[in-house]
């Protein structure tokens, strides 16, 4: 199964390339690149391998929350190939990969992956793990939460881009920035295809900060 991964929810855009489980292309675009420029660096990477997009089985994306122009550019990127070449498309959504990165040790203690929604209103965008011999599992619905209303006592907060809206309150935060998003996005990745859990490049639209509906 060959799969491209596209990561462009935060500031630290990412793509990779996995061949039969192993990951062989793994690029982080510098501060300088933006999504605009990630079709042509994933055209390199691929020609300097002397590899070909015809060869892709199976696109998966970062689906947000998170940047409104990446998760845009990158579901572009996508449904184009998947267009073009017959790809399956798997949308993992972002929180549930941050939750993947965390290694720790967290007792009986939530951990709740947050993305922080740029509002005025000091909102972040969360959902609510768990962890058990190392198996991260999601117990909640998606849902929006100022934070001052979470209940931080019982918790291990988890956030990829910069904490200092959390700084004014007495909370475990964890900041996983300097972790790749990739290897969290490959293991659901794998786990949805096992699942058959396919999305429609036709109507697939990326999970838009502004357009978040709470789940379950």
């Amino acid at each position: 199964m060959n799969i491209l991964l596209l990561e462009s929810s935060s500031k630290n855009i990412e793509f990779a390339f996995s061949k039969s489980g192993e990951i062989t292309i793994l690029k982080k675009l510098d501060s300088e690149s933006n999504a605009d420029s990630l079709i042509y660096i994933i055209k390199q990477e691929f020609e300097s391998a002397n590899l070909d997009l015809s060869c892709l089985d199976v696109v998966s994306i970062s689906n947000g929350p998170g940047s409104f122009t990446g998760l845009r550019i990158s579901s572009a990127i996508a449904k184009g190939i998947c267009f073009g070449l017959g790809c399956k498309l798997v949308e993992i959504p972002t929180l549930d990969i941050i939750a993947g990165k965390y290694s720790g040790e967290p007792g009986e203690k939530i951990l709740t992956a947050l993305v922080f929604s740029n509002s005025k209103t000091n909102e972040f965008y969360a959902a609510d793990y768990s962890s058990k011999n190392g198996i991260i599992s999601r117990i909640s619905g998606y849902y929006i939460k100022k934070a001052e209303d979470f209940d931080a006592g019982n918790r291990i907060f988890l956030i990829n881009d910069n904490d200092e809206q959390l700084k004014s309150f007495n909370f475990e935060v964890i900041g996983l920035k300097g972790i790749s998003n990739i290897y969290s996005q490959l293991n659901l990745t794998n786990r949805y295809i096992s699942e058959n859990k396919y999305s429609d490049y036709k109507t697939s639209e990326p999970f838009y900060m502004k357009n978040f509906v709470p789940t379950k």
